[in-house]
């Protein structure tokens, strides 16, 4: 009762300073270098309709156009009101509908101003501190282990990315497997620690991983990579084919790393509770625990990728093509990425299983011998 007390204030009291930074973002105005910070003064802002718009396909759209009145916050024009015209779509698939009072990044050039985007960082704050508040509130002290892995992760990823960028993508796989495995080890060894049920996981990880990526790749190129569409990525400055082979050494590491975490977490509990279970007896164990992992996973990876893709398939069956040409345009990587997924999440369950069983089963027995 006295620990669930300490959560709740630490996660109030992370609540409280999150509010209090959310709040110094949101009326931060003199800390950014390339633009200035300007406020929509307009309680109501002026807008109306200047054409009506409709394709060969009957899709209907209108063309608008906003009067905003804004005062400069920042900078050397600080203070001054300019006005300005705002052309936009009500889809708002390329354009920004502007509001009231709202605080929005512009470019000041020549005495001329141009409207970049809304600011919108401070949502960011809000949103991260929610999240810091619900792991404290839910893991207690164990969350400043997962912040500082969440932190790491990202100072790797950073510098994953400044590598490639260097190398100019011409080692792409190379980096993004070494990627993986400084990932999964250092993600691992900050939650779990040095033990043998880090080491069992973080095996189960890497094989999960690299055995699916392989066999992917490999079936890739027996069949010619025939109907792979790289061409559809946003890929711009890079080869397409490693981008997107980039992407799927990191989809897998998040699903495999989740999995295999979750089965030998469990099968350590087994082992503590009954150092005498026989070798098939955890097996059977971890094959059950994999069955019941296995579709809920899928399904969430599939989903998230459906729900991604979405706006897209949508856009292209509303120009009337057809679901076949819209599913090769939009779907047809994401859908390879997930099988390739689904393909790590189902091996990962007997590598997950046969790793239990090694460091937590019969290196014990060895140690007590």
């Amino acid at each position: 009762m006295i620990l669930k007390q300490k959560r709740f204030w630490w996660a109030l009291g992370v609540l409280l300073l999150g509010s209090i930074l959310t709040a110094v973002t949101y009326f931060a105005t003199d800390i950014y270098q390339k633009d200035e910070v300007a406020l929509v003064t307009d309680h109501q802002i002026e807008d109306r309709l200047i054409e009506n718009n409709r394709d060969v396909y009957n899709n209907y759209d209108q063309t608008r156009e906003q009067i905003l009145h804004l005062q400069i916050l920042s900078g050397k024009q600080k203070g001054k009101t300019y006005t300005v015209k705002n052309v936009y779509y009500p889809s708002q698939l390329v354009t920004e509908k502007y509001r009231p009072r709202q605080r929005v990044f512009v470019s000041l050039k020549k005495g001329s101003l141009a409207l970049v985007n809304p600011k919108r960082d401070w949502v960011l704050v809000l949103t991260l501190t929610i999240t810091l508040a619900l792991m404290v509130l839910v893991a207690g002290k164990h969350s400043l282990l997962l912040i500082l892995s969440m932190a790491l992760s990202w100072l790797i990823f950073y510098g994953v990315i400044v590598l490639d960028v260097k190398l100019n993508g011409t080692q792409i796989i190379l980096v993004f497997g070494l990627a993986d495995i400084i990932f999964s080890f250092v993600s691992l060894l900050i939650v779990q620690g040095w033990n043998r049920k880090m080491l069992a996981t973080w095996v189960a990880t890497l094989l999960g991983v690299f055995v699916s990526f392989g066999l992917a790749f490999l079936i890739m190129q027996l069949t010619g990579q025939s109907e792979m569409k790289y061409e559809t990525g946003d890929y711009a400055t890079q080869d397409p084919r490693g981008i997107f082979l980039a992407q799927t050494l990191l989809g897998v590491l998040g699903a495999v790393m989740d999995e295999a975490t979750d089965i030998v977490s469990s099968l350590y509990e087994i082992v503590q509770q009954k150092p005498h279970i026989t070798a098939k007896e955890l097996m059977k164990s971890g094959r059950t625990m994999g069955q019941e992992i296995m579709g809920p996973l899928i399904n969430v990876l599939v989903l998230i990728f459906m729900a991604e893709a979405l706006p897209m398939t949508i856009l292209y069956l509303r120009d009337n093509n057809t679901l076949g040409s819209a599913f090769g345009f939009t779907l047809s990587l994401g859908a390879t990425q997930s099988t390739i997924s689904a393909i790590s999440i189902v091996l990962t369950v007997i590598f997950a299983t046969g790793c239990s069983l090694w460091f937590l089963k019969v290196q014990k027995s060895g140690e007590k011998k």
